[in-house]
């Protein structure tokens, strides 16, 4: 306990873990304020392509202009998708006209499923309401820059003993070698979760005083290679949060045997990114092969948020919406074609690769104390 106690307070007497905790608030102030801009701007479009001055995106309660808006909606993509039916039946092109085939199914359904609930409408992309902009901040932060965030954070509580030779400190006080290499990881990987936790919290703070809230209950569509179901955005936010949560623990064992290979706190960072960086990307390729393997691999679930729902930058006004992230485009178990890519396969895998890599590092962590007691 009092070696635990020693780290935490070690950590956080530090200038650079609160200058990148300042950083991390400050960037969800911008994003906030990006998101509102970028929000009113989306409302002004969809105001002049259905010729109405009413918002329709982003309100607190549900209301009559939404309803019918939505019911509108489902009724201009069900005559659009008539048209381009018969216009496929005719031979006639139909270049420029399509996005996704599926698109307007899983519009419609999210729709439908909005009036029967009695819920107004939200930008997943753009969205400044609580729930709402909770999950699109932890749709970035359970990503690559997240880890790179974190790494930065507290990525060095191993190497900079090593580097500054102050290992030997540790060693003459009664501490188990085991108990300071596996304290040393569990801290920096709390320590990671709490700090991830409080910028999410400061979000959704941040959003409730200056945008209100909105339902958690708002559904979300998730995806499998070969389906699509409707999950509650607070279980959304829930399992991303989780899964993410592995992905550190996976970052960190990595991060922690790298850094007692080449023992330099900068250059162990630099190659651990790049390891991570071409996991993924290997894990990722359009191959047959690579697809195939994909669930076995712990790099496939490094960009956590795109094993639920995809992303698409097309704009909306072919069927005069909102554009928002529920597509199947660029969702990973649709486009690699392997429904074996999902949560639960990823907290395994994630785990089992953990293990290793931890009982990895403490091999050479203990084969290497003896260089340490200078």
């Amino acid at each position: 306990m009092n070696l635990i106690l020693f780290e935490g307070k070690k950590t956080w007497q530090t200038r650079k873990t609160y200058l990148f905790l300042l950083l991390g608030l400050l960037m969800i102030v911008i994003l906030f304020v990006f998101n509102g801009y970028q929000g009113q701007k989306e409302n002004e479009d969809i105001a002049s392509a259905i010729g109405n001055k009413t918002d329709v995106m982003g309100q607190s309660s549900y209301s009559a202009e939404i309803d019918q808006f939505l019911k509108e909606t489902n009724q201009n993509i069900e005559a659009q998708e008539d048209g381009f039916r018969t216009a496929a039946d005719q031979g006639k092109s139909l270049d420029g006209k399509l996005t996704l085939p599926t698109y307007p199914f899983y519009r419609t359904v999210l729709n439908d499923e909005l009036v029967k609930h009695k819920i107004p409408p939200q930008s997943m992309r753009y969205g400044v309401r609580n729930t709402i902009f909770t999950a699109i901040l932890l749709s970035y932060l359970a990503s690559g820059f997240g880890i790179v965030w974190l790494l930065l954070l507290f990525g060095d509580s191993l190497t900079k003993e090593i580097e500054e030779q102050s290992m030997y400190f540790y060693f003459s006080q009664p501490v188990k070698r085991d108990h300071l290499y596996f304290t040393k990881y569990v801290l920096a990987w709390l320590q990671s979760v709490l700090v991830m936790g409080i910028v999410l919290v400061f979000g959704f703070v941040v959003a409730t005083l200056f945008s209100g809230g909105s339902s958690f209950d708002y559904p979300v569509i998730v995806f499998t290679e070969k389906s699509m179901t409707m999950i509650p955005i607070i279980q959304y936010i829930g399992q991303v949060f989780l899964m993410f949560m592995f992905v550190l623990a996976f970052c960190f064992a990595l991060h922690f045997l790298v850094s007692l290979l080449l023992k330099k706190t900068s250059f162990s960072l630099v190659v651990t990114l790049l390891i991570l960086f071409e996991g993924y990307t290997l894990s990722t390729l359009n191959n047959e092969f690579m697809r195939k393997i994909a669930q076995f691999n712990p790099f496939t679930y490094l960009n956590v948020s795109r094993l639920f729902v995809g992303y698409d930058f097309r704009s909306f006004e072919l069927f005069a919406i909102e554009n928002q992230e529920y597509y199947a485009n660029w969702c990973l178990p649709r486009t690699l074609h392997n429904d074996q890519i999902n949560s639960v396969n990823g907290l395994f895998v994630l785990s089992v690769g953990t293990m290793m890599l931890l009982s990895l590092g403490y091999f050479c962590f203990k084969k290497n104390v003896h260089r340490w007691k200078i």
